[in-house]
């Protein structure tokens, strides 16, 4: 009966959907200052909480088809003790998309983190003036102001590149090779415990029934 179960375990292992973790890692840095202290704990419980919330799923969600329900449900981000690293995994039946699915999530929360998205319309904005400026048409009295606007969003630019990328992507997404469910030992084991139950109930009745005669 035990051997029996065991066996039954591990068809159950082929046969059940199986289902992938795909897993990639970013750094965020706190800086020399508020490392290894409460608050840098604070802020990188923040991140994960970022990560998994729907500013960060949401437009993953847009972009992918995949419901925001099954993100919210199968994201998770987890702090690596001691250190800036943030672990991100999406479990999926698919590894290609779990994969997908992984990087797209830390890009994302990248665009967030490092706010690059004002970066972008800074640089617009300076592209914008610089090209007025290469303009034979624009007026005399207009230079001067747009030289000027011009060195400010230079050195707003300047500023961001140096203090806006605490968040940086340290592995690249990989599906784990083993998949989380369903997990062979587990069900090896369940099968096992299942095949002494039963073994045991048997045995019980063939006692009592000799024990009759």
């Amino acid at each position: 009966m035990v051997v029996l179960g065991v066996v039954l375990g591990l068809v159950a292992t082929v046969v059940l959907p199986h289902v992938y973790a795909a897993q990639t890692t970013i750094r965020f840095s706190l800086g020399a200052s508020s490392s290894g202290d409460d608050n840098a704990d604070r802020t990188l419980t923040t991140q994960t909480v970022l990560i998994t919330g729907r500013d960060v799923l949401q437009p993953v969600a847009d972009s992918t088809g995949v419901p925001i329900d099954y993100l919210i449900k199968n994201t998770t981000a987890t702090v690596v003790p001691n250190s800036e690293i943030i672990q991100i995994q999406v479990n999926h039946p698919d590894r290609a998309s779990g994969i997908q699915l992984a990087d797209a999530i830390a890009k994302r929360y990248l665009e967030i983190a490092n706010n690059t998205g004002n970066q972008a319309q800074l640089q617009a904005q300076l592209d914008s003036a610089q090209r007025q400026l290469a303009n034979p048409a624009t007026p005399p009295d207009t230079v001067g102001d747009l030289q000027s606007q011009v060195g400010d969003l230079q050195n707003q630019i300047a500023a961001q590149a140096t203090s806006s990328n605490i968040a940086s992507i340290v592995a690249p997404a990989y599906s784990v090779t083993a998949p989380i469910f369903p997990d062979t030992l587990i069900t090896l084991g369940i099968g096992a415990l299942v095949g002494a139950a039963i073994a045991a109930l048997v045995g019980s009745r063939m006692v009592r029934n000799w024990t009759r005669r």
